[in-house]
């Protein structure tokens, strides 16, 4: 894979400002990026709001509990950095007249993004995601990107998609998409035809960062939405 672009000095790919589904929904996604995607390791499952972030959007801290990367608000983990009081300040005007809502990641209409791949015509690699059915999420995305005006390195308009994977081919992706509608039907008992699909309630956003771009992101700071 090749390196990333470069940014402006305030922007960085080690920063992002995501969603991250809870880990009552994690288990058939992961089971599929596991398989599918090359940034397994890297990325935790999660929806990009704002990426590039900003550069260093952290600060040494006395050491805090953070929710997993899975939001499980049962099970933490430790940090010894802290979300800079001013970042965090700015992420919470921004959604704080955003009320939590409830989306759909629907596993029978699964969508693809074609990429051009080595330079060469007609040759594409495809990125297959699941897209959260509420316009919500583009309401919240707005609402962030209108706070945080200097985060603009990605011009393409915002489309909310989870990552699953990559295949090589429109046929490798078909495959994928099939096995990702298995995969949720068997966790959600839907294995008869019934609608694939994985309920989540959102009321947070999340500051995930990692040390170099081909480290693990991890939580540095959540913001509740509506407050």
């Amino acid at each position: 894979m090749a390196m990333a672009r470069r940014l402006p000095a305030h922007l960085s790919h080690t920063s992002a400002l995501a969603l991250l589904p809870p880990s009552s929904i994690a288990a058939p996604i992961e089971t599929i990026r596991r398989a599918h995607d090359k940034n397994f390791a890297r990325w935790p499952p999660h929806i990009n709001l704002l990426y590039p972030f900003l550069y260093l959007p952290t600060e040494p801290g006395q050491g805090q509990l953070l929710p997993t990367e899975t939001g499980n608000k049962d099970v933490k983990s430790f940090s010894s950095m802290s979300l800079k009081a001013d970042i965090r300040a700015r992420i919470q005007h921004a959604v704080k007249s955003i009320e939590p809502f409830d989306v759909t990641l629907n596993a029978d209409a699964a969508g693809t993004f074609s990429h051009s791949k080595g330079g060469r015509a007609g040759w594409t690699s495809k990125t297959v995601w699941l897209e959260p059915s509420t316009l919500r999420i583009q309401h919240l995305q707005a609402a962030l990107q209108a706070e945080f005006k200097e985060c603009d390195a990605d011009k393409r308009p915002f489309t909310p998609h989870l990552s699953l994977g990559q295949a090589d081919s429109d046929y490798a992706a078909q495959r994928l998409k099939e096995d990702a509608r298995s995969a949720v039907a068997s966790f959600v008992g839907q294995e008869g035809g019934a609608s694939a699909s994985l309920d989540w309630h959102v009321d947070k956003v999340f500051v995930i960062t990692r040390k170099g771009y081909h480290d693990r992101f991890n939580i540095v700071g959540s913001i509740d939405l509506g407050k």
